[in-house]
């Protein structure tokens, strides 16, 4: 439970202000509290405060500085927290979902086990930020910085993960299920070449460099390659029932073993493409089939 003393001075702007200042070193507990009726912060600082289970959610937070505060099962879902800062939070389990996070900085933030469902985080800043286990579920990371972030075992189905910086993340049996991860490249996570380890069925590999990846038996089903260098990439055994080709390159590939619905399927010049018309939803269009990703409201 929070301290009253320091919900208190909390509750007042000046208050905690000069508070804060007379003792700079103290880390003021409002765990547990229901701040959320105050809104906004009205300038306190919150750098280095411990947050854990408290109820900051629907708040406009927007450029607050919480960096090494602690948020362990706080809830912050649908808070506007544009251009906020949590650089080295302890963030895990928390529920931000539907937040607002547009160019958030949360480098070298623990966001293990995080529910990050359907967050806006366009451009957030998350080098090495811990995110084991967590649910990105239909969340907008495009153009975000995830550099040496780790999403191991990270429920990402639906993720925007357009543009991208992937480069030295550690994407281990990371769920990208109907992912859109077009202008990401993907070969420069941890894992390099070998993408065994990643869950890509449903996903939008449009335009992708993928020479020579290791997609040995992976479950490739429904996978649209629009333009995609799959040129000495290693899809033996792999599983493309209903993949979608149209001008995919694939050079030196290896298909042996692979499973492929030849017969809509035209290959000339080392080019795949689609000749026939699938039953089902993959006839449409695919501007129209990511928009209709982004409806689904099965969490």
């Amino acid at each position: 439970m929070a301290n009253s003393e320091h919900l208190q001075f909390f509750s007042d702007p000046q208050q905690w202000e000069a508070w804060r200042l007379r003792f700079p070193d103290l880390v003021p507990d409002l765990s547990a509290s229901d701040v959320s009726s105050f809104d906004h912060l009205d300038g306190r600082k919150v750098q280095r405060v411990n947050w854990s289970e408290a109820d900051l959610s629907y708040m406009d937070l927007r450029d607050a500085n919480f960096d090494k505060g602690s948020f362990t099962h706080a809830f912050l879902n649908s808070a506007q927290l544009c251009n906020a800062s949590f650089v080295f939070a302890d963030m895990h389990h928390v529920d931000l979902s539907f937040g607002r996070c547009r160019r958030v900085n949360m480098s070298h933030t623990n966001l293990q086990e995080a529910w990050l469902v359907k967050a806006k985080m366009e451009y957030a800043q998350l080098r090495v930020a811990d995110m084991r286990k967590a649910c990105l579920r239909r969340a907008d990371l495009r153009f975000a910085d995830l550099q040496k972030a780790i999403l191991a075992g990270a429920r990402a189905c639906e993720v925007v993960l357009v543009g991208a910086n992937v480069a030295e993340a550690d994407f281990t049996d990371v769920d990208l299920k109907g992912a859109d991860i077009r202008r990401v490249n993907i070969l420069e996570t941890q894992s390099g070449n070998d993408l065994t380890r990643i869950h890509l069925s449903q996903t939008n590999l449009n335009e992708l460099d993928l020479r020579g990846a290791c997609m040995r038996d992976m479950d490739l089903r429904h996978v649209y390659f629009q333009r995609t260098d799959l040129r000495g990439a290693d899809l033996r055994g792999a599983n493309l029932t209903g993949a979608i080709f149209d001008q995919t390159m694939i050079a030196g590939a290896l298909l042996d073993g692979a499973i492929l619905d030849w017969d809509t399927i035209t290959r000339s010049d080392d080019l795949l493409t689609l000749h026939t018309r699938l039953d089902g939803w993959w006839q449409v269009q695919p501007s129209q089939r990511w928009r209709d990703i982004q409806k689904w409201d099965n969490v």
